[in-house]
């Protein structure tokens, strides 16, 4: 396993996260959290707790602020510029997927300065694997019900003539 292998693409992140219906966010989320806890050296390991956070409104918020400073105490430990938590927390609120693409890329700066050029794309391990396939089953059960659903109107009105 390539220890440098961090970095996520915007592309990447966002057919994902479409193609999973969400699920994918949530998984980048815990593995950048555990990523986080391991060099903030708190001792934390509550990437877990704080992934499922994500789902109980008010809570959210703040495991986005926790998120966000804990990205702006890392990237100021190795030089870069200084984020603005409040606007990113109140951004991640309201124009979520807009500061999620900007918070990705502010995290992947960080990695690359981090490693000193050697981040890369992280791989797709069976965990990840599985996320997009599960909310890519839900589509397809989606597009299920829609085609039964169309055919039950068809054949219904076709035997009322």
């Amino acid at each position: 396993m390539n220890p440098y292998a961090v970095k996520y693409s915007i592309g990447r992140a966002w057919i994902y996260s479409m193609l999973s219906i969400g699920l994918w966010t949530a998984y980048w989320f815990y593995v950048t959290r555990k990523l986080f806890d391991g060099e903030t050296g708190r001792g934390r390991d509550d990437a877990v707790l704080h992934t499922l956070g994500l789902y109980v409104p008010v809570l959210n918020i703040f495991i986005l602020y926790w998120l966000y400073r804990d990205l702006n105490e890392l990237r100021q430990r190795v030089g870069l510029t200084e984020l603005p938590v409040p606007a990113y927390v109140v951004g991640g609120v309201f124009l979520a997927p807009v500061i999620y693409s900007i918070a990705l890329g502010k995290v992947n700066e960080f990695w690359d300065v981090r490693t000193q050029g050697l981040a890369t794309e992280a791989s797709m391990p069976g965990a990840e694997k599985a996320v997009v396939a599960v909310g890519a089953s839900f589509w397809v059960l989606c597009i299920l019900w829609l085609v039964l659903f169309a055919l039950l109107v068809v054949l219904g009105g076709m035997s009322s003539d």
